[in-house]
């Protein structure tokens, strides 16, 4: 596959681009693992500072990120796994070649679900998987589970931020054709172009290439950053708002918000997307509008939640927990749940 790429309509020319390189002549280290594990490193150490910062013991930081880095990867996998099976079943269910041997269906399908050196890691399932990790150790180590994912998701963005860019060196999750001016060009996108309809004539001068998708997710998130960041700072360094007056959930339920919204659109533009129903709707954007809709409802509550306490003292989330709590001792007494 050819290994360049340019942006014509910048002014920026052919440039050779590797997938990797090779480690004392002996290991292969390929550019996309390699930024993942910078973005989980930078990660972990941003947690290490906003914990500290929150006056929480450094070795939970630990606790998580022993639990997070690697189901994250799991749950990345089995997401992709399971919407690219409903997309294209033939890739788990038929003879498969595993080491140059035709093998059965069931092997097949198995080594397909574990074979991410073939590709196939999908962010949303990396997300869902943290999040729940994040949710089960606050529960065991008795913490704020909101204020648990305000510190944790400002260091997810960026980390997707990095992410987007192993996308790049490998030359894949790009979009559609365009001549727009920051159109991406490489030979690796001829075969789709010319099934588009252009002409090689079009391709090879750059008049015609496609949306650089992976380029404005990694833009958006690092906006979000920013923004999340700048935030952090405004209020705790320079406001100095005290901590009962903090909305925890608040980073987290923006994070929904924003990333949700941004992807819906973005996602649109790819050619790479799994399908629910093919040609009608992309998995991908219908997570992102669910998410998006849970952050919304998710921040109307934390702010209603807030308002009310600060101006009677009441938390209606306690309320109402403590009705459900009185509920069930009811129906225990009564014998009801038996």
């Amino acid at each position: 596959m050819e290994r360049y790429v340019w942006f014509p309509g910048l002014g920026i020319g052919k440039i050779n681009i590797a997938n990797g390189f090779t480690l004392f002549g002996k290991f292969d280290i390929h550019f996309y693992s390699l930024i993942i594990a910078l973005g989980m490193t930078l990660a972990v150490l941003y947690a290490f500072w906003r914990f500290k910062a929150n006056k929480i013991k450094m070795d939970t930081v630990l606790d998580y990120a022993v639990w997070i880095l690697p189901l994250s990867v799991v749950g990345a996998r089995l997401y992709y796994v399971i919407f690219d099976m409903i997309d294209r079943p033939e890739n788990y269910f038929g003879v498969t070649t595993v080491g140059g041997k035709e093998v059965g269906s069931v092997i097949g399908f198995l080594y397909n679900v574990v074979a991410v050196w073939n590709g196939g890691l999908a962010i949303y399932g990396g997300v869902i998987a943290g999040g729940l990790v994040i949710f089960a150790v606050s529960q065991i180590k008795k913490m704020n589970t909101m204020k648990i994912l305000d510190i944790a998701v400002p260091a997810v963005l960026f980390a997707q931020v990095l992410g987007r860019w192993g996308n790049f060196f490998n030359l894949e999750a790009y979009g559609e054709a365009t001549t727009l001016p920051w159109r991406m060009c490489s030979g690796a996108f001829t075969t789709y172009l010319l099934s588009e309809g252009y002409s090689m004539e079009e391709i090879a001068s750059g008049a015609v290439g496609v949306h650089p998708t992976f380029l404005y997710e990694s833009l958006w998130n690092l906006v979000g950053v920013f923004l999340m960041i700048g935030t952090l700072i405004v209020a705790t360094l320079i406001i100095k708002v005290p901590e009962k007056k903090h909305i925890n959930g608040f980073f987290f339920a923006f994070y929904m918000m924003w990333y949700g919204f941004g992807r819906m659109f973005i996602e649109t533009l790819r050619t790479d997307s799994l399908w629910l129903i093919p040609g009608v709707i992309r998995i991908s954007v219908l997570v992102a509008v669910i998410t998006f809709v849970a952050g919304a409802l998710l921040m109307g509550f934390l702010v209603t939640k807030f308002v009310i306490k600060q101006k009677t003292g009441v938390d209606i989330w306690e309320k109402f927990k403590e009705k459900i709590s009185k509920g069930k001792k009811t129906e225990v007494k009564n014998g009801t749940n038996n």
